[in-house]
């Protein structure tokens, strides 16, 4: 069964991202994840009405409260930071201004001195990095909203993993597929939502 809810879950994620039946996105495409997710919870622990509603308005607004285009984008390494937009406020002020920045000087330990060149590095620099750090900071966000809902902490912090998979995936797409349009975004979809699924399952057979 918990296979089972991890392939739901990839098939309703991507059904979200706007899988096409025929030619047509389902009704209300981004609707359905939520009382599916909360329906799964509800299965995995026991039947609570309130429990279902509350977990469902949770999951919902986590996902479309804000925005991610710009930093998936970057992550499967077909897209560039782009300053003039803004997809999640507390997510952009962090990644487009973090940097590192060190002065050129020479630093005496015993007998040697080593030289310690000047750098001036922002994150911004690494399209790619951005994109896996945006990423899972966004999504922090969306699985620590969920997870209060199910008052489970592991889920809480399951969204930082996501950066990577879009890095892996992307990896994927470009090297080994030789694409660069949506098919990574697509498969990415796929993946992050069998993720969701299986790290729900993890969460609370084991940690709750």
């Amino acid at each position: 069964m918990n296979w089972l809810i991890s392939i739901i879950d990839a098939l309703f994620w991507r059904i979200r991202g706007g899988l096409r039946f025929f030619g047509h996105k389902l009704p209300l495409n981004k609707f359905w994840f939520a009382p599916i997710f909360a329906g799964e919870f509800c299965y995995l622990t026991q039947w609570d009405l309130n429990v279902f509603i509350i977990t469902t308005i949770a999951t919902l607004v986590s996902y479309q409260e804000y925005g991610w285009g710009e930093v998936k984008g970057c992550a499967l390494g077909v897209g560039k930071p782009d300053k003039s937009r803004s997809d999640c406020d507390l997510v952009d002020n962090i990644i487009d201004t973090l940097s590192i920045n060190i002065t050129s000087r020479d630093v005496h330990v015993w007998k040697w001195t080593i030289h310690v060149p000047e750098i001036h590095w922002k994150l911004t620099d690494s399209p790619i990095l951005f994109g896996v750090v945006g990423t899972s900071l966004r999504m922090l966000l969306a699985t620590f909203t969920m997870g209060l809902a199910i008052r489970n902490i592991p889920f809480m912090l399951c969204g930082l993993g996501i950066g990577p998979i879009y890095y892996i995936v992307g990896l994927f797409a470009r090297k080994v597929l030789k694409k660069y349009d949506k098919t990574g975004w697509n498969i990415s979809e796929w993946v992050e939502g069998f993720y969701l699924g299986a790290m729900l399952c993890i969460s609370i057979l084991y940690f709750s």
